[in-house]
């Protein structure tokens, strides 16, 4: 029997279009097969699905919406969506406000008892807990960021671009592309609050935009979309302390190009990142002391890859190529870690998220 990897597609589009896309990878062939299309959210821009795969979360990065009485609301929205364990379909969304404008991101803690949303122009970040029965409660914490960093058309005020919670759901870092910082709140005692922890600045104009953790938990790196490079910390409970910052670019390339995403293999050897404008995977290989050297530059065979994701044993890789709506499945060759075109892409419109479980 030929085993089959569920995937989950975002894309930005009107409430009346294709938002969310659910497919298949099947493992043995090769192939991406859809198997389903829903609308009824706008620019869904970002994805989750709970580790027992019963829930998906997404983020509506829209400027207003239309609360449930019918009227006009400022910012976006978090959506939650029942998945039926057999069949697979989403069932009604349950919907919440962010309390800001073009909510871009969102995670869970490991124990998936919060839940954290990035609002990009909203220059906040939202705090849900997560109730037994998977559903958000009700917003409760907001942390708003004021500062600027030197690039007059992209930060000319805050932009928090992401919130990632550390591996021990104790931290909450969040990149802010227009402050150039990385700014971390801390879990009380009782786990039932979120408190301002520190701040950790980077290269002026690098404009952080996502995080990702080492699998040994000591080490993170932050991809800054502004100046296409790559900034190693060292970790410790909650400390960062800044190691190396490389690009994520063959020294050759001349033209404009912006970093989006960031992921690391599961055996923690390589780190990839998604350049837009390169339109490339940038594969850098990580020593055992967290180091990084480059280690390749793989085309996603479309424009402006905005997103992309590892398979949970980091033998696949899927890109979400926004401006030639399309996703490209890869094999990823074991040795060398670079992405290889696997003869498979789905035609899907301007996609920007992918989730593959």
């Amino acid at each position: 029997m030929t085993k089959a990897l569920e995937i989950w597609i975002s894309a930005y589009g009107a409430k009346n279009e294709v938002g969310i896309t659910r497919a298949e990878l099947l493992t043995d062939t090769a192939e991406l097969v859809k198997t389903a299309e829903y609308g009824n959210i706008e620019n869904p821009s970002f994805l989750r699905v709970n580790k027992s795969g019963t829930r998906l979360y997404a983020v509506s990065e829209v400027e207003e919406h239309i609360d449930v009485d019918g009227d006009k609301a400022e910012g976006g929205q978090l959506a939650s969506f029942p998945i039926d364990a057999e069949t697979r379909k989403l069932g009604p969304g349950q919907y919440h406000p962010t309390h800001g404008a073009h909510p871009c991101h969102l995670s869970l803690t490991p124990e998936e008892d919060w839940l954290a949303v990035a609002n990009y122009s909203g220059e906040s970040i939202m705090l849900y807990p997560v109730r037994a029965d998977e559903r958000p409660g009700p917003p409760s914490i907001r942390f708003r960021h004021t500062g600027s960093g030197p690039d007059a058309d992209r930060q000319q005020a805050p932009h928090p671009h992401s919130a990632t919670f550390s591996p021990d759901g104790q931290y909450l870092f969040v990149a802010d592309l227009g402050m150039d910082k990385i700014m971390t709140y801390a879990r009380d005692t009782e786990g039932s609050q979120w408190v301002a922890h520190d701040a950790t600045s980077l290269e002026a104009g690098a404009g952080p935009r996502h995080l990702v953790f080492h699998p040994s938990g000591k080490a993170l790196y932050a991809v800054n979309e502004l100046n296409s490079t790559v900034t190693h910390f060292a970790y410790e409970e909650g400390k960062l302390t800044r190691e190396e910052t490389i690009s994520t670019l063959p020294s050759s390339f001349a033209g404009e190009s912006w970093c989006a995403e960031i992921a690391v293999s599961p055996d923690g050897r390589f780190l990839y990142v998604s350049n837009r404008g390169h339109d490339s995977i940038g594969v850098l290989a990580v020593d055992e002391s967290g180091k990084l050297n480059p280690a390749g530059y793989v085309s996603t065979r479309g424009k402006f890859p905005r997103h992309f994701a590892l398979s949970p044993d980091g033998q696949w890789l899927i890109a979400a190529n926004q401006n030639s709506d399309s996703v490209v499945l890869f094999r990823i060759e074991p040795q060398s870690g670079l992405p290889v075109f696997a003869g498979a892409e789905l035609t899907v419109s301007k996609p920007v998220c992918v989730v593959i479980r």
